[in-house]
């Protein structure tokens, strides 16, 4: 069979498989979030029909865009929820695979929803982190700790369990748990009644009269007890379960289960559970997880009582000892059954406002729980129109509801609500920010106890489970304070949540048919966070979100977390994870924990195709310790309620955790603080990191010096602009103008034309000798005069060295003689350099110069050595070496590298032709030898399946450490580099950015320094040089330039692609034309590059951010399949879809594509490097244009 056959009948395989990938190209597939494993569905409590446990879907969640003002009404019968404009329309609804081409028919946009990529490296004090970012000083020095703020976790859910954990639950007024499940995965059904014979003195009886039609059953008593008469002579009883797995699993959200044994409540005829009505009301929890640590079934028998008023239902009462039973017997030796109680006698009764909420059980009576299903008092999105009328009835069919929220439990006792998250990422979300840090964890399993506190730990949190796209608005129309009533979003006075913290985003836009950043999803989250802009009373809310796991590219960051008003974080080390679990004994890791606080490889990067400097700020990423859930999957478990959480999922978290102490010491010295002013603190007080401003932001956040400024302490101030504002709006007017806000459902859905100042400095989209200028206040609280001088800079390369070497594989490690255990092969970095003669050897003493800012160490390989091209299948033979760096200290001083004499500073693992590691100040780093480690991944991968448990052979690689310094930038011409400011006021200063007249189109990068002896503050200044274009028939020719910078650059593209990551890994560039005749209506442009195995996808933009053309269409993949691009291999057991195949349409080393124009206005042009030759770090792209009109006239 040809390859090709075989590739394509691989890829319409494989797709249906979830993704599951790694945290870096060598670091341990067992550790990772997204592990799959089999869901166990079948339940010795309950008996379900077959097709319950039916994996292939009769609807699904479909999204459908339309480009005119349509009547969703027509779709009644499918909707979830819709947006209307009179320029379009987008709508969440449930469909037949059967119902799709119609709709596509009529010239509708259709893709199935999905669930969003929770950016998080997850891997099964002990942390340092409150250290780094300096809570800890806060908290004893100030008392600061978060207390009065509310922070929305807008993810898979939270799970209060934990004692760390138990207390940051958000309450109302009447103490009432606030928690939204917007997926309307938390319904629970207790529509199942039994009749009791109830007298006056509350004695109970036996029922002897005929059931009211209304009746399920009864309830009797023997000498044994009161139970509920469930087994009705053999029979058993139906009851209707929600199905919290549908629509993956199973053909309705509502299906028909059997109980058949009878359920205790009461111990004799005057000790029982009441009821004053005399009717129980029973139901079964049907939950779990597809995927992640705990996939398996929970079911759950919950008892409802009207315990204080007849007829108001207000008491649950759950078997959690049957549930646990049941959870954990699959250790029971064949043949033995669970030792079910059916027992709600011996359970503690949960009252909403009780403080008690949450399921927990203790199964051995020691003190710490041992299990855990939720906590009660959840809103949920009624997203399946299962409950319909809140007396008795349930509709079988799907209808339209119109986003309705269903109360966290129902008085007439048909439902409650339950907030669960078994995947746990959101779990180790809010525990990163409230954990107390009362437990003992045994982290390394050596005895010593560690606590784990987070950031803000009397913060409180408010859990919204968002596992989609399609619900996602909703979630944070929700927390920002607004309500859903008569399809209309109302805003109610003040927000449910001072900060919304969303760790996840969505990796493969080309399916919304919009760039990062211009999308609908990112415009409200830019409305979100702005005052007034949604209602004139509403304040804002502080959306943090993180950058994304795509990087080490350029250009990374997706959708929303490109939208430039949010506060986007990005990822840096912490090594505690050295010596941990799976890493233990692995000598590629080192001895040691000390090294922290640089980038991580995977963080995303910007710009976004705006322009605009992203991410905004850096935190923790890789890695620290969390909290997590309790439960455990076998009764002998010694496994501790913590883990090992990362990516830039965790980064948010702890960057909202920084804010929520901000809004409280604001809070606590009257100050305002609203969201600007919140990230203007966080960005002006972060701790510079040394890197470009499209990796690090502002730098590393700060919370000990984000509050010296608002106490007026040790020399703190912050720095903001006018222009950046004003400057981002004017280019997203256009896209903003699609939405009409009262078809949204809002009064108004704007960007205020007041002014909000912002720390970056975008200086706009500009022309060749163009200028950009902005006004900058320096804002001084303390009580001194404060001298600051004014820099601007950016980084200029000063020094490259360069060593090529082949790799050595499967080599032992002195110490750690283990099986399948291996070392790298050790490079000292003095000896990355290529002398002339012996004489220049030994004249340069320092090789790492003393001055550089950054030092970025890449390793590159030849992509026909990463994959192999024999093999019949394209990518089903992969090999890497990942990189690393040690301060190597030779203790027994015999010249031999061992394990236990190395100290890890970073290191870089993707699965492509060039690693790329980062190390700030690198002169001060080490103590002892800088030492390189360069480690053959032993086995070969398959995209497809994995490894393959073949050797990996020695490759050829190159290694350049790259030395970079922030010199001086002449671009941006200041009216004054130094000030004074008086003590309590504000100062200002003014910039103008120059545009050379040589500056290609592309996006520009630097920072503006300002400087005093006690505080600097970085501000990221980026703005775009876009390309004329005055007239029909103008040509256009961008050089291309070989460069051995590796940092954002115009006219060249970097290896960065990563076959195991997303779509958006790579290396993206922007370019921009700016058409000024309306004569154009197309542009013909060919995109070449040099290296025949180096490939690029190019999507062309137009001013409303709309994809208008690619070199890489979906076609009928995109069709049928709702697939990105027809280059994409999509998810696979091995990746999480970042493989891509080299599509070309003109030849090896060039594409070529025609856009058609039909509006004047700047577009874009985006081009993604989606494989990379390896032969170098660089490869330069050159772009020819023609700009003219083709039309039947001419």
């Amino acid at each position: 069979m040809p390859q090709v056959a075989i590739f394509l009948i691989v890829l319409l395989l494989f797709p249906t498989f979830s993704a599951q990938g790694f945290l870096g190209g060598d670091l341990p597939l067992s550790n990772n979030i997204n592990s799959q494993s089999p869901l166990i569905t079948k339940s010795g409590i309950v008996e379900v029909p077959p097709q319950i446990h039916d994996t292939i879907p009769k609807v699904k969640r479909y999204l459908v865009f339309g480009n005119e003002n349509v009547d969703v009404n027509q779709f009644s019968s499918n909707q979830i929820y819709s947006i209307n404009s009179g320029t379009g329309f987008f709508f969440v609804g449930l469909f037949s695979d059967e119902m799709i081409p119609k709709l596509q028919t009529r010239g509708y946009h259709v893709i199935e929803d999905f669930k969003v990529d929770f950016h998080s490296n997850s891997i099964q004090d002990g942390s340092k982190v409150a250290s780094i970012i300096n809570s800890e000083l806060v908290h004893e020095k100030y008392g600061y700790t978060g207390n009065g703020v509310n922070i929305a976790i807008v993810d898979t859910g939270v799970d209060f369990s934990n004692p760390d954990v138990e207390h940051s639950l958000a309450r109302d007024k009447n103490n009432h748990p606030i928690m939204l499940d917007a997926d309307g995965q938390g319904i629970i059904l207790t529509n199942a009644t039994f009749v009791a014979n109830i007298n006056d003195d509350r004695i109970i009886r036996n029922y002897s009269k005929t059931l009211p039609d209304f009746a399920t059953s009864s309830v009797y008593k023997t000498r044994d007890g009161v139970f509920l008469d469930v087994k009705q002579g053999g029979k058993g009883t139906i009851i209707q379960i929600y199905n919290s797995f549908f629509p993956h699993q199973g053909p309705t959200p509502v299906f028909n289960g059997t109980l058949n044994d009878d359920m205790k409540i009461g111990k004799n005829s005057r000790e029982f559970i009441d009821s004053k009505s005399g009717i129980y009301r029973l139901g079964v929890m049907y939950q779990g997880a597809l995927e992640g640590p705990l996939t398996r079934l929970q079911v759950v028998p919950v008892l409802v009582v009207d315990a204080n008023i007849a007829g108001v239902y207000d008491t649950i009462i759950p078997d959690l000892s049957t549930s646990w039973e049941d959870y954990v017997r699959f250790e029971l030796p064949r043949g033995q059954k669970p030792n079910y109680d059916f027992d709600f006698t011996d359970e503690k009764p949960i009252t909403l406002g009780s403080g008690n909420e949450i399921l927990r059980y203790d199964f051995d009576k020691d003190g710490k729980f041992d299990y855990s299903a939720g906590t009660v008092g959840a809103s949920v999105v009624d997203v399946y129109g299962a409950v319909t009328d809140t007396k008795s009835q349930l509709d079988k069919t799907l209808k339209a509801i119109n986003g309705t929220v269903l109360p966290p439990m129902d008085p007439n006792g048909q439902f409650f609500g339950v907030m669960t998250d078994f995947m746990g990422h959101g779990t180790s979300s809010a525990a990163s920010i409230t954990s107390k840090g009362i437990e003992q964890y045994d982290i390394y399993n050596n005895t010593k106890k560690f606590s784990i506190k987070g950031i803000a730990p009397d913060a409180k949190i408010i859990p919204v489970k968002a596992l989609w796209f399609g619900d996602s608005v909703y979630a944070w129309l929700w927390a920002a304070g607004f309500d859903n009533k008569n399809s209309k979003w109302e805003f109610q006075g003040h927000p449910r949540a001072d900060i919304i913290s969303n760790s996840w985003g969505v990796s493969n836009f080309p399916l919304m048919q919009y760039a990062p950043g211009m999308d609908l999803l990112s415009q409200i989250l830019n409305t979100l966070t702005i005052p007034k802009s949604l209602d004139e009373n509403y304040p804002g809310v502080l959306m943090v979100s993180s950058a994304g796991n795509s990087g080490h590219g350029y250009g990374t960051i997706g959708l929303p977390n490109a939208a430039p008003f949010g506060l986007a974080v990005g990822a840096t080390t912490n090594n505690v994870f050295v010596g941990y679990g799976p890493f233990k004994d692995q000598p590629r890791f080192g001895n040691t924990t000390d090294h922290a606080n640089h980038i991580v490889d995977f963080s995303s990067r910007g710009p976004g195709l705006i322009g605009d400097p992203k991410p905004d700020i850096m935190s923790i990423g890789a890695h620290g310790f969390t909290p997590s859930a309790v439960t455990k999957l076998k009764k002998d478990s010694k496994q501790e309620a913590f883990s090992l959480y990362g990516g830039t999922s965790m980064a948010a978290p702890l960057v909202s955790g920084s804010a929520a102490i901000v809004v409280e010491g604001l809070n606590d010295n009257s100050q305002k603080a609203d969201s600007f002013r919140i990230k203007n603190i966080l960005m002006s007080t972060a701790t510079d990191l040394q890197n470009d401003p499209f990796t690090q932001g502002s730098g590393l956040v700060n919370v000990g010096s984000a509050i010296e400024f608002v106490k007026g302490k040790d020399g703190k101030f912050i720095v903001y602009n006018d222009a950046t504002y004003t400057n981002i709006k004017k280019i997203l007017d256009g896209p903003l103008s699609l939405i009409n806000s009262t078809s949204f459902g809002l009064e108004r859905f704007e960007m205020p034309s007041k002014i909000m100042h912002t720390s970056n400095w975008f200086g706009g989209q500009l022309l060749q000798g163009e200028r950009s200028s902005a006004k900058f206040t320096i804002e001084n609280p303390t009580n001194v005069t404060l001298k600051i001088q004014i820099t601007p800079k950016y980084f200029e390369l000063i020094k490259t060295d360069k060593f090529s070497g082949e790799t050595i594989p499967h080599v032992q490690d002195p110490v750690l003689q283990k099986p399948n255990t291996f070392s790298p092969n050790y490079i000292q970095l003095a000896d990355v350099k290529q002398y002339d003669d012996l004489a220049s050897y030994y004249s340069e003493k320092k090789f790492i110069p003393e001055d550089a800012s950054l030092l970025v160490l890449n390793a590159n390989f030849n992509f026909k050595q990463f994959m192999n091209f024999t093999n019949d299948i394209y990518a089903n033979d992969l090999r890497i070496a990942s990189l690393y760096l040690y301060d190597w200290s030779d203790n027994n001083n015999d010249t031999k590298v061992s394990s236990d004499e190395l100290s890890m500073v970073n290191r870089a693992g993707s699965w492509g032709t060039v690693q790329e590691m980062r190390v700030a100040e690198p002169s001060s780093k080490f103590s002892d030898v800088p030492l390189v480690g360069v480690y053959p991944v032993p086995t070969r991968y398959s995209y497809w399946l994995g490894d393959t448990r073949l050797n990996s052979t020695s490759m050829e690689y190159d290694l350049s450490a790259n030395y970079y310094k922030k010199n001086f930038w002449s671009t941006i011409w200041l009216d004054n580099n130094f000030i004074e400011v008086p003590p309590e006021s504000k100062s200002h200063v003014y910039a103008t950015i120059f545009v050379p007249t040589g500056y290609q189109t592309g996006t520009y990068q630097g920072f503006l320094e300002f400087a005093s002896d006690s505080h600097t503050v970085n501000i990221p200044v980026s703005f775009a040089v876009i390309q004329k274009i005055p007239k029909e028939d103008s040509l256009v020719l961008i050089n291309g330039k070989e460069t051995d910078d590796v940092l954002y650059g115009t006219s060249y593209t970097k290896g960065a692609f990563d076959m195991v990551n997303r779509y958006m890994a790579g290396d993206w560039r922007q370019f921009y034309f700016d058409i000024n005749d309306a004569q154009i209506n197309t542009a013909a442009i060919e995109i070449s590059w040099e290296n025949p195995d180096t490939n690029l996808s190019v999507f062309a933009v137009d001013p409303k951010g709309r994809i208008v053309q690619s070199n890489v269409p979906s076609g009928v993949f995109g069709h049928f399949m709702s697939w990105a691009s027809n280059d994409w291999l999509g998810p696979s057991p091995f990746s999480q879809g970042g493989g891509f195949f080299p599509v070309k349409n003109k030849d090896d080393t060039s594409t070529v594509l025609y856009v058609p124009i039909n509006q004047t206005g700047t577009y874009s042009l985006m081009t993604h490097t989606t494989l990379f030759g390896g032969n170098s770090t660089t490869e330069p792209i050159t772009i020819a244009a023609k700009f003219t009109n083709i039309s039947p006239n001419q």
